[in-house]
This record gives C-alpha cells, sequence and structure tokens, in this order.
C-alpha cells in the first residue's frame, strides 16, 4: 500500500462531497454515475471505513468523510494556485526577508498600498535571512543593508543610501544641544546594531566614551525606549520618518552619512519574474 490513494478517486470524492451527489459529481466531472461510486469504492477500501452514508438515494459525509473534504479543499486549492501561476508565469506569491526593525517601522505601516495595487499577490515575511537562502529561493527577495552590493548572482536595487543620528523624545530638547552633551545622557542601544554609536562617531568626528547605557534585543524595543523618554538611541533616518514627522522624535544633531545603503536583492534569474520586479518599482517609489 502506497502513501496515499489515486489522485482521480480523491478528486471524483472532492466533487461528490462537495455538492452531496454523486450523479452532480458525474456531470461535472462527465463521466457516469457507475465510474464515481466505483472510485469512491475503491477510496473507501483503501481508507478502510466508510466516507459517506448513503440513504434514500442521497450521500452524507460521515466524520471520516469531512475530514478528508476539508483536506481536499486545501490540496486541490494548492495545486490549482501553483499550477496557475506555472502557466501564467506568476507566482502570486513573495517572501520577503528582512529585519524585524524594518519591517516594523518602515514596511508593515506602508504595505498596505502594495496590497490596494496588487490585490492578487500575497505576501509573507521572514524575518533576516542569509543571501544563500536568496539563492536556494527558501526566500524570495531579501532587503537589507550592505556595505556593497553581494556577488554577480544577486540582482541588487538601491532602495536608500543610509544615514544614521542619535534620536530623543522632545523633552530632552533643551539639554541635548550639542555632541558633547551625550557625555552626560542616557544613551540607548540596540543589541542588533551594537557598533551605531561607533559609527556615527567616526563619521561625525565625535568624541566620548558611547558604550554605556541601556541595552534591548532589537532596534525597534530601543526606538521605542526613546519615543518614551529612556535615552538617545541612534538609527537610521529610513526607518523613524514617521516618527520625525509626528514629533514623537527628534533629532537635535541631524544625520551623517554612513558607507552602506539599504538594497532589494533577488536571485538574478528570477530578478525579472512579474510579482519581484512589481514589488522593486512599487518599494522604490515608497523609500
Amino acid at each position: 500500500m502506497t502513501g496515499l490513494p489515486s489522485l482521480r478517486a480523491l478528486h471524483y470524492f472532492h466533487q461528490a462531497a462537495l455538492y452531496s451527489s454523486f450523479s452532480s459529481a458525474a456531470e461535472r466531472l462527465h463521466v457516469t454515475h457507475s465510474a464515481v461510486s466505483h472510485q469512491i469504492r475503491q477510496l473507501e477500501s483503501w481508507m478502510g471505513k466508510p466516507l459517506f452514508v448513503r440513504t434514500n438515494g442521497r450521500v452524507k459525509l460521515t466524520s471520516h468523510g469531512e475530514r478528508l473534504l476539508l483536506s481536499c479543499q486545501k490540496a486541490f486549492s494548492e495545486l490549482r494556485t501553483t499550477c496557475e501561476s506555472i502557466r501564467t508565469g506568476m507566482r502570486h506569491h513573495l517572501t520577503i526577508s528582512c529585519a524585524p526593525s524594518f519591517l516594523s517601522q518602515w514596511l508593515i505601516p506602508r504595505i498596505a498600498t502594495f496590497y490596494q495595487r496588487y490585490p492578487d499577490i500575497a505576501i509573507q515575511f521572514q524575518g533576516l535571512v542569509n543571501i544563500d537562502q536568496l539563492r536556494s529561493e527558501h526566500t524570495d527577495v531579501l532587503i537589507h543593508s550592505y556595505e556593497q552590493p553581494p556577488d554577480d548572482d544577486i540582482d541588487a536595487s538601491l532602495i536608500s543610501d543610509d544615514y544614521i543620528g542619535p534620536l530623543c523624545a522632545p523633552q530632552f530638547a533643551h539639554r541635548f544641544r550639542s555632541e558633547q552633551d551625550l557625555a552626560a545622557l542616557p544613551l540607548l542601544h540596540a543589541d542588533t546594531r551594537l557598533h551605531a554609536w561607533a559609527e556615527w562617531a567616526k563619521k561625525s568626528d565625535a568624541r566620548g566614551n558611547f558604550w554605556a547605557g541601556k541595552h534591548f534585543d532589537n532596534l525597534t524595543l530601543a526606538i521605542q525606549a526613546a519615543r518614551s523618554g529612556l535615552g538617545i538611541i541612534m538609527a537610521p533616518r529610513l526607518l523613524v520618518r514617521q516618527e520625525l514627522e509626528d514629533g514623537a522624535l527628534i533629532a537635535p544633531l541631524g544625520f551623517v552619512r554612513v558607507d552602506r545603503a539599504t538594497w532589494m536583492m533577488a536571485k538574478k534569474t528570477r530578478s525579472q519574474d512579474a510579482e519581484i520586479s512589481l514589488f522593486r518599482r512599487w518599494l522604490q517609489e515608497a523609500a
């Protein structure tokens, strides 16, 4: 006995279960009533359990039949979607990988406009992965900050040059007017960007001890801490645009450009896939 029964039998069962009728299933499948009955009997024999109760010329699913119907609906739906995407060249879904801070601070607040423009493309988000998973197509698109584009087998589109700067809540404004004031202010750090303060100090020629202060697991938490008045956080301008516009955060010293940029990357052999091209165009417009 193999791990699965006949695909034809499952298909015939699916139609009969949907319409609670062998005759309706036969009509839709363009086969005879006896052909449907034969396939259902074979399927029940394979299962070793009845799938239908037959009464007064009608059929009704047993509890086992109801379970199998739910499974068939999911499986055939996925098969239809996959076959259609292969046939048309559209996958109709994208797996987007990026840092949690980029996802929560920038992408999620804007992604509704992509859904409105392309309602047929479903997006799945995943945490930041390494570039080899892009090559193996475990992810379709990787958005990440790099000092330079990766190897030739990866298509990299520039989204934004990276600018970083110290940010704080408005109540710190009277205490924070120059770089020297940082020595007396509580600094905040994101463990995912441990060298952010050192990177900024190098570019801005600032001097001092920038290693002390409170630590947070990720940049999103550190930004929220800064909004709540717990201290000063070093963050990319790209990720705090909304907070700056709303006045929830201020950047008393402005921003400096660093030797990195945010790129959208895709496997070069797939870079012109329809859904990837549409997402790239939308992402560049939004940024």
